[in-house]
């Protein structure tokens, strides 16, 4: 739980004001092309937003904070293009929560230099399983391609 001082922190860490989250219309787009809400999680990024803006209280077991995978679909549908997964990462850095899937982006990326999605899904299997959401991979095939890692030459 964050109080006031640490709300204004998370949302100067994402790149935001307050006032800038006035702007959100309220319109749950975001939550309609969210990818985890394929998962039948019930979480909203705008509801996020709005406790964000009134001070309200955010939990560590918030389900988008847990979740996330940053894949700013919500972004790319938001009339204002805000970006949720920036705010996300500035709350889990706050509250000191690390998800599966940001744990496995960072190690693609210490490996090869980007993100390599079937090493990604390798290292999140487990999460998948415990939590019972291997179930839904089916949904899922369609945000993965499969092809050879390559290194990116570092300069």
């Amino acid at each position: 739980m964050l109080n006031v001082i640490e709300y204004e922190k998370v949302i100067e860490l994402a790149g935001y004001k307050r006032e800038d989250f006035s702007v959100c219309l309220g319109c749950k787009i975001c939550a309609s092309v969210c990818t985890v809400n394929d998962l039948s999680i019930d979480m909203n990024p705008q509801e996020l937003l709005s406790s964000l803006f009134l001070g309200n209280t955010i939990e560590k077991d918030n389900p988008l904070v847990r979740y996330c995978t940053n894949c700013y679909r919500c972004t790319s549908a938001c009339p204002w293009k805000i970006r949720i997964p920036e705010v996300v990462r500035a709350l889990r850095e706050s509250l000191s929560v690390a998800s599966p899937f940001e744990k496995a982006f960072k190690g693609s990326i210490d490996i090869w230099g980007r993100v390599y999605e079937p090493y990604v899904f390798l290292k999140a299997v487990p999460f998948l399983l415990k939590e019972g959401y291997i179930k839904y991979m089916a949904r899922w095939t369609g945000y993965i391609s499969v092809h050879l890692p390559h290194k990116v030459k570092r300069i």
